[in-house]
């Protein structure tokens, strides 16, 4: 916090708050992963995802089958640790610290 005078008056502001929204997607493989579905970036900040065609539903369908999404990061396989240090710990820090904060799982 930083203190300043106005006059007689004193009055606080909070410094190092974010004004942006993150946005971080957490893939965990299972034993029936489908690793010929979803695709990463180099960049490790986007994400592809591919399904395949239901053949069922005819030669002509509206269903779309490919997303992509780019992001603030990419958690592939990353350990309960690792998400915390990378995604939550400054929102818990800064919630304790009278600021509004907001974890989405």
């Amino acid at each position: 916090m930083k203190r300043h005078k106005n006059g007689n008056k004193q009055y606080f502001t909070r410094m190092g708050t974010r004004k942006k929204v993150h946005a971080f997607v957490r893939v965990k493989p299972t034993d029936d992963f489908a690793h010929e579905m979803i695709r990463y970036g180099d960049d490790k900040r986007s994400i592809d995802i591919h399904l395949k065609k239901d053949i069922r539903r005819g030669v002509v369908n509206n269903q779309q089958i490919d997303w992509s999404f780019k992001l603030d990061g990419v958690l592939h396989d990353a350990s309960q640790d690792l998400v915390y240090e990378t995604v939550a710990k400054d929102v818990v820090s800064q919630a304790l610290n009278g600021y509004n904060g907001n974890l989405i799982n």
